[in-house]
């Protein structure tokens, strides 16, 4: 475990590729159970909108990104990188989700009015989507600029999926 989990560092500080993931569909199932415990705490936290909406919207979120990921390999005829690609996608994100949760302590300690917290979320975001650049750069064989074009493009498409979907967890009611 210790070293998955270095490997998903390696990735999320760019020192590794989606190369060097194992092909192990266990290993993405445990990835996805972690990945999912995680996005169970941060619900937990969250008190504006409800757990079990907060866990549905992120599984959207992730069925998006790993169902382009599949197209996009398609595309390009290397459907065979998926699952090495999908669980360094759900790697890195188990692995900022775990720097995130500091975060989220503090804004649980210190409340709604903890508006400076929003400057490290934004920061996270960012390096989330520049680490989805850098394997979308390494298993497309694009450029690093595409890459980032990929993955913001698959943010805004989530994002969208969910504004329209599930509109009450981006406005949640009060």
């Amino acid at each position: 475990m210790k070293a998955l989990m270095t490997l998903f560092w390696r990735l999320a500080i760019f020192r590794a590729g989606p190369e060097d993931t194992p092909y192990s569909p266990s290993i993405m199932a445990m990835v996805l159970m972690i990945w999912t415990v995680l996005q169970l705490m941060v619900g937990l936290s969250q008190d504006s909108v409800p757990v079990g909406l907060l866990l549905v919207s992120q599984w959207l979120a992730l069925s998006i990104l790993l169902f382009g990921t599949l197209v996009l390999l398609s595309f390009k005829g290397l459907k065979g990188r998926w699952l090495q690609t999908a669980t360094a996608l759900v790697g890195v994100d188990v692995v900022l989700s775990l720097v995130n949760l500091p975060l989220l302590a503090a804004g649980v300690l210190l409340g709604t009015g903890a508006g400076g917290l929003q400057v490290f979320y934004l920061l996270l975001v960012s390096w989330q989507l520049a680490a989805q650049a850098f394997i979308f750069h390494r298993a497309l064989n694009v450029g690093p600029f595409l890459g980032l074009a990929i993955s913001m493009m698959l943010l805004v498409v989530s994002y969208g999926t969910i504004a329209t979907v599930l509109p009450s967890v981006l406005v949640p009611a009060g």
